[in-house]
Formats: structure tokens, C-alpha cells, sequence
């Protein structure tokens, strides 16, 4: 049964009004409420706690550390303190490539649960954070922990499936996710977390729940993972309508939230192509970082990035590291500090200095998410074929690889796929379609401007003739060929995409023409137009 939670202490009323204007916008006002609140009563911990919250927000984390360390050197038995504390420095970890500012979170987490070891928001946290950064067999441990603590907890079950996913015990993922499911049958999102194990296998028990657990779903969201996972229990039981009907559905709620500006695409990638000139990169030839470590894999999502990605990894001197977020990142701050909202508004002002400078931020960014002293990793968001040109200028040096997928296929597999965030174009044939049309326009831009400088791998070719292709691949990246890369799938590497399942296994034909099934009742031929006859170059 769940631990019983210990009492809270009351909070100050003063406090109670601070936190409230704090939710509602309003920080100056709860910063003044809590200075003359702690005028009066001096280092009282909960204000403390509310005044660190402020500064970090207001984006001074080295003064919410102070307030912090103040609070709980104070009051050591303060747990609230130490979480928010552990949860500050992983944040500055991740932001400033502090890497040993993790350590530190974790020993404050260990402070709370030396306070109390049933402190279910400092279990829950610990294995999440060493999850984040690798540390997987400290985080199986952890887990383990937190579920046998609170085996009722739904989201800790949840969560240690998806560690299990990612470590490839699939047995036990589904195990873990049948567990959660037992303990909230109607949760959407939940069914949703288990049919992106792929592999998992439905039963009639199973739609039957789904469909029951429908009308009681209470967000946009849940309804639609729902429908989404509904999708595919049916598919597997080959009633493809019935299947296409829920997609359908699932993905007419996303787009309905969450919709996709083609037009804005499409301006974007424009702008991309009038920016990035022969006379652009002639101008910029010495520009940028040196390094070559980096190696991007991409393309569009359900293209066969992981696949590549494991192939890649299984090699001596590559890494695999996830879909790192580090380039977009680093535009976020440009985009502050030039009050713009496209690279390309500004990139012609950027020096070689300056250049040289965002390659090093970017490596220094990546360097949280490596664990080996392997030369090279990998970068396999695919959402970066937008943003080659800016790679180009601050890394000229490093390997891009586009993996291409027939159209039908792609658009089928991101029209099928719920993502959960970032991907508002596979919510709609015809938007995902455009989304494909984009990608290809531009990447035959980038051939003609920098010959050469893009590899590309389409996925067919690699299912038919594996091994001609990672020769080839290799060649390419001007490293050794090494038999261990075609033998992937015996990788023990943890992978966390939806593609985690299928990469342990040997290369197949499993996803090729899968979209044929569905034709009759979504249409996809049409959406896709001539996209399908002119799409390998």
C-alpha cells in the first residue's frame, strides 16, 4: 500500500499570498511580500524557498543556489529545500554544460531521502536524473526502490517501463506498463506509452478496455492517445479500417490543438535558400570550429534514423548519445540577444570569431550527453535538416548524414505515430506531405550549393544491401569499416526513440509498403502526389 504522508506544516500566510502571486505572473510584488516577510521572521525556510524560485526565474540561478544552500545549512532537515536545490543545479547542468553540478544534485537528493527514505518526490526524482544521464543500471536500482515504496504510484511504473525500454529488457517494460495499466485502465496516455513499445501485443481484452476507457478521457491529449493506441491494438488484429478510423480521429484532435503553418514552412525555407549562397559559404570558407567530432544524423522523423544511428554506434570510435536539442538551443539565444526569430535574420552578421565561438557552445552543450571517450557521437534529431546551413558555418568539419525514406512510407509512419511534442505536421496527410516537400526542396538546395558535403542514405537501399551501403557510409566518414556494424542489433547501447524494439533486431523488411493497407480509407497517394515518383535525389 502507499507509505501514509507525513503532515505538512502550516505555511505562513504571507507566504501562501506570495506563492499565489508568484502562479499568477506577478514576481516583483511576491518578491517585495516575501523581503519584508523575512525582515521579520528571518530565514523562515518556505520563504526562502519561494525567494529561490524567483531568482531562478528571473534568471539568476547563482543567487538561487545561495538562498538555497543558505536554507538548507539552516534547516538540513528541510527536504522541499534539497529537492529544489537537486533540481536547480541538473537544470544549470544542462544548461551550462556543468557536467559535476549533477553529482551535486544527486548528493542533495540523497540528503532528503537520509531525512526520510519514503520522501516520494526525491525516489521518484533520483532515478529520473540518473536515467537522463546514462548512469542506467544506478537508475534500474533506483526504480526498483521507488515502485516497491509505492507500488500504487501509476507514474512510477510508467516511467520505470520507459527505462526499461531504453535499456532493452522488453520483458519487463511490458510488464511494468501492464502494471501501470492495471492500476488505471483508463489512463490514454498510458496506452499509448505501451503501443509505442512496438513490439508489445495486444489483445481483445485490451480494445475493449481502450474503447470502454474513451468517453471518460478528460483531456485533448488522453482522448487522443488513445484513439492513436487503439490504432494500433487494431492493426495488429489486420482490421485496417477500423484501425484507420482511429487514426483518423487521434490525429484530427492534435491538428484541431495544435495546428501546422505551411505557409510559415514554406516562408522559412525561402528565406533558408535565398540566405544560404554559393557566395554565402564562399565568403565563410575559414569560418567555424574545427572539430569533427560531431556527426548529425538527419531527415524527417520515421525516416530510419535509429537504425542508422545503431549501425553508427556499433562502430569503435563513434558514439551514440539521443536526439540532442543543443543547435536549437543555442539559437533560442541568439534569437534573445538579436531579437529575432529566424537564424537567418542575422547569421550574415556573425564574424568567424563569432562562428568559431557557437561550434565550441555547441560542443560544449553536447558534452553532458557523452559518456564514452570515444572520437565521435552522434546527433540524430532530424529536425536539423532545417537548420544545416547554420551547422555548416559553425562546424564545417562535422559529418551530416540524411537518411531518406519513400514518401508513402514516412508520411504513413508520422501520420501513425503520436508524438507527444514538436511534430505538429504529422497530424495531417496533407501536412506532413508539405512537411516532406519542404525537406526535399531544401536539401536539394544544400547539394547544389555545397556539393558534397551532405551523405545521404535511403532507407530502402540500406534494408536490400546492408553491408554495400555501411561501406559506403564509412568511406564517407573516412573511418575503417568494422564487421560489428552489421551486427547492430546484438548492441547492448541503450536507445531511447520509438525505434528501441526493432534496432535489437536483425535488419527487415517489416515497415517497407505498410502504408499499401491503408490506402483504401486514407488516401495517402493523393496527399503525397508526385512527391512519390521524384524523391531519391
Amino acid at each position: 500500500m502507499r507509505q501514509p504522508a507525513k503532515p505538512q506544516r502550516p505555511i505562513a500566510p504571507e507566504v501562501a499570498e506570495a506563492a499565489r502571486l508568484l502562479q499568477n505572473g506577478a514576481s516583483e510584488q511576491a518578491e517585495i511580500l516575501l523581503r519584508r516577510y523575512l525582515a521579520v521572521v528571518r530565514n523562515e525556510p518556505d520563504a526562502m524557498l519561494l525567494m529561490a524560485n524567483i531568482a531562478a526565474q528571473c534568471g539568476f540561478p547563482e543567487n538561487a543556489e545561495r538562498i538555497l544552500r543558505r536554507s538548507v545549512e539552516l534547516h538540513p532537515d528541510r527536504n522541499a529545500n534539497w529537492i529544489a536545490l537537486a533540481r536547480l543545479q541538473h537544470d544549470r547542468a544542462k544548461q551550462d554544460d556543468q557536467v559535476e553540478l549533477v553529482d551535486d544534485a544527486l548528493a542533495c537528493l540523497d540528503r532528503a531521502l537520509a531525512n526520510d527514505p519514503l520522501d516520494e518526490e526525491a525516489l521518484g526524482f533520483r532515478p529520473a536524473l540518473l536515467t537522463q544521464i546514462w548512469r542506467l543500471d544506478e537508475a534500474h536500482e533506483s526504480f526498483r526502490i521507488l515502485v516497491e515504496k509505492y507500488p500504487e504510484s501509476q507514474p512510477a511504473w510508467i516511467n520505470y517501463a520507459h527505462l526499461l525500454k531504453t535499456r532493452g529488457d522488453f520483458g519487463e517494460a511490458v510488464a511494468a506498463y501492464r502494471t501501470a495499466l492495471a492500476l488505471d485502465p483508463d489512463n490514454g496516455t498510458a496506452w499509448w506509452l505501451f503501443a509505442d513499445l512496438k513490439l508489445a501485443r495486444f489483445f481483445p481484452f485490451d480494445v475493449e478496455l481502450m474503447t470502454a476507457a474513451l468517453p471518460r478521457q478528460r483531456d485533448v491529449m488522453a482522448e487522443a492517445s488513445l484513439h492513436f493506441a487503439l490504432g494500433a491494438a487494431i492493426h495488429q488484429m489486420q482490421d485496417y479500417e477500423a484501425a484507420a478510423g482511429h487514426l483518423r480521429q487521434g490525429n484530427a484532435l492534435r491538428l484541431k490543438e495544435r495546428p501546422h503553418d505551411v505557409s510559415a514552412m514554406r516562408a522559412g525555407v525561402d528565406r533558408a535558400i535565398e540566405t544560404y549562397s554559393p557566395g554565402f559559404f564562399a565568403e565563410r570558407a575559414v569560418a567555424g570550429h574545427d572539430s569533427n567530432e560531431p556527426i548529425f544524423v538527419l531527415g524527417l522523423p520515421r525516416s530510419g534514423s535509429t537504425l542508422l544511428e545503431q549501425i553508427l554506434a556499433s562502430h569503435s570510435a563513434i558514439e551514440g548519445t539521443a536526439e540532442l536539442f543543443a543547435i536549437q538551443q543555442i539559437e533560442v539565444e541568439l534569437f534573445r540577444r538579436h531579437t529575432a526569430d529566424t537564424v537567418e535574420a542575422f547569421i550574415d552578421t556573425l564574424g568567424a570569431e563569432e562562428l568559431a565561438a557557437l561550434g565550441q557552445r555547441y560542443l560544449d552543450l553536447t558534452r553532458f550527453h557523452r559518456r564514452s571517450a570515444r572520437h565521435h557521437f552522434i546527433d540524430k534529431n532530424p529536425g536539423n535538416w532545417r537548420q544545416i546551413g547554420f551547422i555548416h558555418s559553425i562546424l564545417p568539419n562535422a559529418r551530416i548524414i540524411d537518411i531518406r525514406r519513400n514518401p508513402l512510407d514516412c508520411c504513413f509512419a508520422n501520420y501513425a505515430q503520436h508524438f507527444m511534442v514538436g511534430v505538429n505536421y504529422s497530424y495531417g496527410l496533407a501536412e506532413v506531405a508539405s512537411q516532406y516537400r519542404e525537406y526535399l526542396r531544401f536539401m536539394r538546395h544544400i547539394d547544389r550549393v555545397l556539393p558534397g558535403r551532405v551523405h545521404r542514405v535511403i532507407y530502402e537501399d540500406l534494408v536490400e544491401d546492408i553491408e554495400s551501403e555501411t561501406r559506403r557510409l564509412f568511406a564517407y566518414l573516412e573511418l575503417p569499416f568494422e564487421e560489428s556494424c552489421l551486427r547492430f542489433f546484438e548492441s547492448d547501447r541503450p536507445v531511447r526513440t520509438p525505434s528501441s524494439e526493432q534496432v535489437r533486431q536483425p535488419i527487415n523488411r517489416a515497415g517497407i509498403d505498410k502504408w499499401r493497407r491503408y490506402e483504401p480509407w486514407l488516401d495517402l497517394v493523393a496527399a503525397v502526389g508526385d512527391l512519390a515518383d521524384d524523391w531519391r535525389s
